[in-house]
């Protein structure tokens, strides 16, 4: 039976229990919160705020205040630093997460076995039982053909000084099924581990090792950025990649240690009649009515990676090189938890998972003060701030996560990841989202006919009226008079899509924004300095918002045409 057979039949058991306790949400909260009491009664924070006395979910909102990572920062401290226990929990801590944050110091946060369960069975089963229900579900196939596939992550961790392994959340199912990651990935140990990151062509040996390989059938990311970027990099390099698998060769241009050259040039085996077969593909150029993915993997049926909508402009960009393939949109987790799963392919909306996770939504431009609603309380169609309680020693606490509910699967709200709160522009109250943000970029991509590399955005206030500025690494270059237009469509399109944008450029309370071109390969630097900070490369999301003095600094002084 092939790996990926027994992922499905252990992600159909998942999905029984799902169905199960969709069905009766609030009945399941109440013992998921039963669960947290009990088992965390007697730690310090328990005994803090008398768990023990709390009975109902309305007894846990009043007795436990809402929380961010700040009053939880010197707690894990001591836990990390000083080996203590029962701290935040009485549960055992297994391993740490680092934030998904993408500014600032990586946050840290404990892992006890049953939030790594949670993680394990929603994040590797449940996904590709989800690929094979569809599968079936449209005629396409009775079972899921066996699954090989690149898998673009990186696994490194790194130790903390109690000894535990610290790795980022989406990393840790794949931690666990390291010896058997050979049996359905075509990415070696070596790229899953390297050696030295920062100094490896990762992109180059996600593609020697896959294009070698006809029976590809799906292509895995945890983020979409990087299948997109990986595609990028091929249309660019192909010529060289062929050369090398024509001879069994690694060109000398490539970046890796030298151990890691040594032993695949011993291993490569010159593959002429392959090489032959992509020049072919490649050749016929990668704008043709049959997507490249499809031309050069015959049997690829889908593929997986974060599709939210803040990475709307990079999902275009890979439907350029994949086309109508059928993408699996991982779920909505965290460092905090699994927080929600898609239940089909090819949706951009996902379930709650009221087993694990308390949930509370904080509407939208609530007073302080407003009670956040229980999951029964909340409305389809309206927006809500997410607050979440774990089995990991989280309560009540603030991921600052904008959602929309879009519907209900059985009992259970599906939602929507919308942004950040703390990552929009907001130069004038006028609460620009990066939702926003993207559909400005993707309208203007459109009309100028140019290639976005990376953008991203600032609130220019130094001025006595505030404006946005937009840094971009494009393809093309912008003549002057072409300039002035995109800047007045950019302003045009904050108008159409922000009512109190416009508003407020009527008021003169806003200037016009304006654009400045970056160096070529900004963004791509931005990353690897990221990287040689010891952040892994996985969690590194676009810079659509420049709101650090570190990202100011790093960006502003690579500007071409100020």
């Amino acid at each position: 039976m092939a790996i990926s057979n027994i992922g499905v039949f252990l992600g159909n058991i998942v999905f029984k229990g799902f169905n199960h306790f969709t069905s009766v949400p609030m009945e399941t909260q109440q013992k998921t919160l039963e669960k947290i009491i009990a088992r965390n009664k007697d730690c310090e924070l328990g005994k803090k705020y008398d768990f023990a006395s709390i009975r109902t979910l309305r007894d846990f909102q009043d007795k436990v205040p809402l929380s961010t990572f700040e009053d939880y920062l010197p707690l894990i401290d001591r836990m990390v630093e000083n080996n203590e226990e029962n701290i935040i929990t009485g549960s055992k801590i297994i391993r740490y997460c680092s934030s998904s944050g993408s500014v600032g110091k990586p946050k840290l946060q404990p892992k006890t076995a049953r939030d790594l369960f949670n993680m394990q069975s929603m994040g590797f089963a449940a996904t590709p039982a989800c690929a094979a229900n569809y599968f079936k579900e449209k005629g396409i196939y009775k079972s899921l053909p066996a699954q090989m596939g690149p898998l673009l992550i990186s696994l490194n961790g790194h130790p903390l000084k109690n000894g535990m392994r610290c790795n980022g959340a989406g990393q840790i199912p794949f931690t666990y099924l390291k010896p058997l990651l050979p049996f359905f990935t075509t990415t070696p140990i070596d790229i899953l581990y390297p050696e030295d990151e920062e100094n490896t062509n990762i992109q180059y040996f996600q593609l020697r090792f896959s294009l070698v390989n006809k029976n590809v059938t799906y292509l895995g990311s945890l983020v979409i950025t990087l299948l997109s970027t990986m595609f990028e990099y091929l249309e660019g390099n192909w010529e060289m990649i062929c050369n090398d698998i024509e001879k069994g060769t690694i060109d000398p241009s490539v970046k890796c240690p030298a151990s890691l050259r040594e032993k695949y040039e011993k291993k490569l085996k010159p593959d002429p009649k392959r090489a032959a077969e992509l020049r072919a593909e490649f050749q016929k150029g990668f704008e043709t009515d049959v997507p490249i993915a499809k031309r050069i993997w015959p049997k690829l049926c889908w593929g997986y990676g974060m599709i939210s909508s803040t990475l709307s402009v990079y999902v275009e960009k890979l439907q350029r090189y994949i086309g109508d393939l059928p993408m699996h949109n991982m779920g909505y987790a965290a460092s905090e938890g699994f927080m929600a799963m898609p239940v089909s392919l090819n949706v951009n909306d996902y379930v709650l998972l009221p087993r694990s996770i308390i949930y509370e939504f904080l509407p939208v431009d609530a007073p302080e003060g407003t009670r956040p609603l229980l999951m029964n309380e909340i409305e389809v169609g309206k927006d809500y701030e997410i607050i979440v309680t774990n089995f990991s020693g989280l309560y009540r606490y603030r991921i600052l996560d904008i959602v929309h509910v879009t519907g209900m699967h059985n009992k259970t709200p599906k939602i929507e990841f919308l942004y950040r709160s703390n990552m929009g522009l907001n130069a004038a109250n006028e609460k620009t989202t990066t939702q926003m943000l993207d559909f400005v970029a993707e309208n203007l991509e459109r009309e100028f006919g140019i290639d976005f590399k990376g953008y991203s955005f600032y609130s220019d206030t130094d001025g006595e009226v505030p404006r946005y500025v937009m840094l971009c690494d494009t393809s093309s270059e912008l003549p002057l008079t072409d300039k002035e237009n995109f800047e007045a469509a950019m302003d045009r399109l904050f108008r159409d899509c922000n009512e109190k944008y416009d508003k407020y450029r009527r008021w003169g309370m806003l200037r016009e924004p304006v654009v400045y071109k970056l160096e070529n390969g900004s963004y791509d630097a931005y990353k690897a300095s990221l990287v040689a900070q010891g952040r892994v490369l996985n969690q590194i999301k676009p810079v659509v918002v420049i709101n650090t003095p570190e990202r100011k600094e790093f960006f502003f002084s690579r500007i071409i045409n100020k």
